[in-house]
């Protein structure tokens, strides 16, 4: 399903990732400190709001896939939780294909036009990340922004600068999708593959053909508001669980107060999962990490501290949805090695030849 060289592309990425993270921010003498002082009860309260988080996005896709099923015969919430666990075990974010056909066997529907609503999922999610980057470095929370723009070349503009492009991008993106109906998109993308031989374009247009089906759902403005609203409850639930194991760390204490923290965890949080949009093995091990890490020490926590407190988390944010995918398969009668089988047979049977090749969406994802 994956080429030998994205596997290894990926593992060499994250090993680099890793060193380097482990260099900078876990000093052995001062993390044994950090481990010791710190409190690691808080991670299980904290799990509840990711789950939380997990049970809206199952809401968010349930509304991206109404024109495709209407009302859904079995629950998504597994559905979701299972793509999750395979993210998490899988290389280049196969569980975003794997989701599509578990959802196509379940549902009868196009695994090609509900990877579709998975594409836009992603758009959206980038959309309030880099929302959330702007807003943080605008909104009057503390001295966050002169921070880290005292250790970068060219200070506050340069920052605010590369804070606001992107969302300016991801916005132009979104508002193409609304303004283009699907035919002149599929047209557009014709004339950009006037390269590509025949019969591979007619492949790859009869598949953007299907992808676009997933993208109906958001081309009025009252879509476009419903999916950002049902966003929103998505990133605040894991901000919260992200502000909770703070906590044990007494990650509060390097910050002038309260909402000081919850935006500097935004951001932590925000900076890490865009961090995802790098090639990486499963789970985004590594960039997720030295990122993350590397935010919350430019916004002035501890090197040990805040390599303890990212590792910490992002094994919060693994383990236990992994496990409960495990679990929810195995209720469903089926193993991930099964899944992957019926997903291989069933993109021989459909011919959905490109799908390969947009295995990873084009942005990170995404916890």
């Amino acid at each position: 399903m994956i080429s030998q060289r994205s596997v290894w592309a990926g593992l060499i990425v994250s090993a680099l990732f890793l060193t380097v993270f482990a260099l900078l921010f876990l000093p052995f003498d001062a993390v044994k400190e950090v481990v010791r002082a710190a409190n690691f009860w808080y991670v299980i309260p904290s799990l509840g709001f990711y789950f939380l988080a997990v049970y809206f996005r199952s809401l968010r896709w349930r509304y991206l896939l109404k024109p495709l099923i209407g009302h859904p015969r079995r629950a998504l919430y597994p559905v979701v939780v299972v793509g999750y666990m395979a993210n998490n075990i899988l290389p280049v974010r196969l569980g975003e294909v794997v989701r599509s056909y578990y959802v196509g066997l379940r549902e009868s529907v196009s695994p090609a036009a509900a990877f579709g609503t998975v594409a836009v999922e992603r758009v959206f999610d980038v959309f309030v990340l880099c929302f959330v980057i702007a807003a943080v470095w605008v909104l009057p929370v503390g001295d966050l922004l002169g921070r880290v723009a005292d250790d970068l070349p060219g200070g506050t503009p340069v920052l605010l600068v590369l804070s606001v492009l992107p969302f300016i991008g991801v916005t132009a993106i979104i508002a193409t999708i609304v303004v283009l109906d699907p035919g002149t998109t599929v047209g557009l993308i014709g004339r950009l593959m006037f390269f590509v031989p025949a019969g591979i374009k007619a492949k790859l247009l009869g598949l953007s053909e299907r992808l676009l089906e997933g993208l109906t759902v958001v081309r009025t403005p009252r879509a476009l508001g419903a999916m950002l609203l049902l966003s929103l409850p998505i990133w605040i639930a894991e901000v919260s669980m992200l502000y909770v194991i703070a906590l044990g760390f007494d990650i509060e204490s390097a910050f002038g107060s309260r909402v000081e923290t919850i935006a500097a965890i935004g951001l932590f949080m925000a900076i890490a999962n865009l961090a995802l949009v790098v090639p990486s093995t499963a789970g985004g091990v590594g960039p997720f990490n030295f990122f993350g890490a590397a935010m919350l020490v430019a916004l002035g926590v501890g090197e040990a501290e805040a390599g303890a407190y990212v590792l910490t988390a992002h094994i919060a944010l693994l383990l236990p949805v992994t496990l409960l995918g495990l679990v929810m398969l195995m209720f469903d009668h089926m193993s991930l090695k099964t899944l992957l089988g019926r997903t291989r047979l069933a993109r021989e049977g459909q011919r959905d030849d490109g799908l390969r090749e947009s295995a990873a969406p084009p942005f990170g994802p995404i916890t």
